[in-house]
């Protein structure tokens, strides 16, 4: 018997509160809610979405919620404050509950984690938002970035001055879209495309060719958890990003070649590097987590493949570790760790936590591991330096850092290795030309990514 909607709206509501309140990792604790559930799949659709909405429109939530408050959100009691922000969620962006249900659902959950109190000042704020809240946001000026995008002021300041007003609309109303579902398919276990797609239909996953690159497909919304599936069970595919994805690919590695993956966890270059070798060669891939490290192991083992060696180490401290190392590598990745800002769309919560001070904190995280591992890159060897972020100051102002202090190493141009699609952008085109490439989410199907791509000279 179905439980929908009082039960799974409980649900996203202990989630929402364990993030919001004690700074949970979003898609934890929703994966363990959702594991210990009897949700149905429309149950578990209806908690995903009521809690990745009220996470992605907080900001926005918080500024019409002000507006009817004595005193602002964040001085409210925490409970109360997740009420607010799930009811005015689905009052303000959510299509498939009507109002006046809305409200009443939420004050009846109100009731239930709280007094009646706490109810009735639920009710008369979200009956206020239901009646105005729409209307304050058709009014709203284009220029209030932070509010119209659900974003801190100072995060959305930084978007305006990187891409311009227009722009950086853009390109944040593309983060407020459902990002897609992509596999990879594993070409060393599954060469063949035709064994790969037999399989996906029998597992009943409808898939759409990708034309960015030979081994990705989307998946299409009626199809069934990817994780569940025998397809991933067996390891003839991985899902990942088509932005991930292509940083594995201009960084083009051979069968037998030695390659250091710098910053490994949780895995998916560096799986995808060695079956682009064939699983031939050798792949240190080492981090400084050594529990995310594991993950790395696991999926090496899902996917068939024994050439890549996982050791902890931190890479801001990698010199001359000669012991358990080469001492030089033909391909050296440096996929650092970053401010996130390319994947709002997939993780939510980081527009709860980034802060400038953050993002500035860690170009020097960055700058430490790109010189030591520069060290390691053989003459003629490659290294790739890559981001999930569209940050300049991480990604363009980086390289040009680098370059400027190590002259033996040039970028290296890679157009040769991009489809016909991704050229057809003439900026991207232009860039690759160069030897670097930023992803951006209203231009594609990207998540915001940036790579480059340089040769350490003969």
């Amino acid at each position: 018997m179905s439980v929908f909607p009082d039960e799974a709206r409980y649900a996203a509501y202990a989630c929402l509160y364990e993030v919001f309140e004690n700074q949970a990792y979003s898609n934890l604790v929703l994966k363990q809610e959702l594991k210990k559930s009897a949700f149905s799949s429309q149950e578990k659709a209806f908690v995903t979405a009521l809690f990745y909405g009220t996470i992605t429109r907080c900001y926005s939530i918080d500024a019409v919620l002000d507006r009817y408050l004595k005193k602002p959100v964040s001085r409210l009691d925490g409970k109360v404050r997740t009420c607010l922000r799930m009811g005015a969620w689905q009052v303000l962006f959510s299509f498939g509950v009507k109002d006046y249900a809305a409200v009443d659902s939420i004050v009846s959950l109100m009731k239930k984690v709280s007094h009646d109190g706490a109810a009735k000042l639920v009710n008369a704020v979200l009956r206020r938002v239901a009646d105005e809240g729409k209307t304050y946001f058709q009014n709203l000026n284009p220029k209030n970035v932070a509010v119209r995008y659900s974003l801190k002021s100072e995060i959305a300041g930084c978007f305006v001055k990187w891409f311009g007003q227009e722009k950086a609309a853009s390109v944040l109303e593309a983060f407020l879209t459902e990002p897609d579902v992509t596999l990879r398919r594993n070409t060393y276990g599954y060469p063949l495309e035709e064994d790969f797609l037999s399989m996906a239909e029998k597992d009943r996953i409808a898939l759409e060719k990708e034309p960015l690159l030979p081994y990705s497909y989307r998946v299409c919304s009626d199809s069934m958890e990817i994780s569940d599936s025998e397809i991933f069970r067996t390891g003839s595919c991985s899902v990942q990003s088509l932005s991930a994805m292509l940083v594995a690919h201009i960084a083009d590695p051979k069968a037998g070649m030695s390659v250091l993956d710098t910053c490994s966890a949780p895995g998916g270059k560096t799986a995808h590097m060695a079956e682009i070798m064939k699983n031939e060669g050798r792949i240190d891939a080492l981090d400084a987590n050594e529990v995310r490290l594991r993950m790395v192991d696991e999926t090496a083992q899902r996917l068939g493949l024994s050439i890549i060696r996982t050791m902890p180490y931190d890479c801001t401290y990698l010199k001359e570790e000669k012991e358990v190392l080469l001492s030089e590598y033909d391909l050296v990745l440096c996929d650092v760790p970053c401010s996130g800002l390319g994947l709002l769309h997939r993780k939510p919560d980081i527009r709860l936590s980034m802060t400038y001070e953050k993002m500035q904190s860690l170009i020097s995280v960055q700058k430490e591991i790109l010189e030591n591992s520069c060290l390691r890159v053989k003459k003629g060897g490659m290294l790739v330096y890559s981001t999930c972020t569209i940050d300049p100051g991480e990604n363009e102002k980086q390289i040009e850092s680098f370059l400027a202090d190590h002259p033996e190493f040039e970028r290296l141009p890679f157009t040769d290795l991009l489809s016909e699609t991704l050229l057809s952008n003439p900026r991207i085109r232009e860039e690759a030309e160069k030897g670097y490439m930023t992803l951006l989410p209203d231009e594609g199907p990207f998540d915001g990514f940036f790579m480059a791509k340089l040769r350490r000279k003969n």
